[in-house]
């Protein structure tokens, strides 16, 4: 079973974290075992890393994070969802947008997508999913789509999702092939948004068990924001 503290370890890097001496930190991770590594992860994660301010936190990132990705990365996101949840960061810090971007040293695709699927499912609002989208796909509504599909339970990214939608109007088959991914979940919300876009776009291709009857001003009612869009939803059960 890993060990998840040590107090030395724990008076290592939290004296590190203290002093913002984020090369001393790198330089003592890298002396140790991997056994003590792994114990270092669990302390980071859920002692030293927590209690950091937000700024802090992001310059840690920055400078620690990014150096190993493979290592580090996932230990900074648990921290940085537990903050985030407690209200204790955001994610619009030039730290973290600079690594959304793909203009951070050291950043990997692949690390940008988990950083983005671990977070867009927590997010409190559409404005934070829609700041989070524009980071990392820019103003690529297929790529966005793309990563909402693969999100349940989150009003704001079936909202977003709905946007994307639009955006891809010209293309029926893009949005079929995108609701049919939402379908497979087989969750109330998911059948919900399926009937509401098949209702709205004019889709026909989906099977009839996603078909609804919906007036026209609960339609409407769609593209009056965040607030219509989500009366909608969760006015079909």
């Amino acid at each position: 079973m890993d060990k998840r503290y040590d107090p030395v370890i724990f008076s290592k890097l939290q004296g590190c974290a203290h002093a913002q001496d984020w090369q001393g930190m790198t330089a003592y991770l890298d002396t140790l075992s991997h056994s003590a590594f792994r114990t270092a992860s669990y302390v980071l994660a859920e002692r030293v890393l927590p209690s950091m301010e937000a700024e802090i936190y992001w310059a840690c990132f920055r400078h620690v994070a990014l150096t190993d990705t493979k290592a580090f990365l996932m230990t900074f996101l648990k921290a940085a969802l537990q903050k985030y949840a407690a209200n204790g960061l955001d994610f619009s810090n030039h730290h973290f947008l600079d690594f959304a971007h793909g203009t951070a040293s050291h950043q990997v695709s692949l690390d940008r997508q988990k950083t983005l699927m671990a977070v867009l499912p927590v997010l409190h609002s559409h404005d934070e999913v829609q700041q989070m989208l524009t980071a990392f796909c820019r103003d690529d509504a297929e790529k966005k789509a793309g990563y909402l599909v693969r999100v349940d339970e989150s009003g704001p990214c079936y909202y977003e999702l709905f946007l994307a939608l639009r955006q891809l109007d010209h293309s029926a088959d893009k949005q079929v092939r995108l609701l049919l991914h939402v379908a497979r979940r087989s969750t109330p919300l998911a059948f919900n948004f399926v009937s509401i876009m098949r209702a709205y776009f004019g889709i026909e291709r989906l099977n009839g068990q996603f078909s609804l009857r919906l007036q026209p001003y609960e339609l409407s009612r769609l593209e009056n924001g965040y607030d219509g869009f989500m009366k909608v939803m969760n006015k079909i059960k």
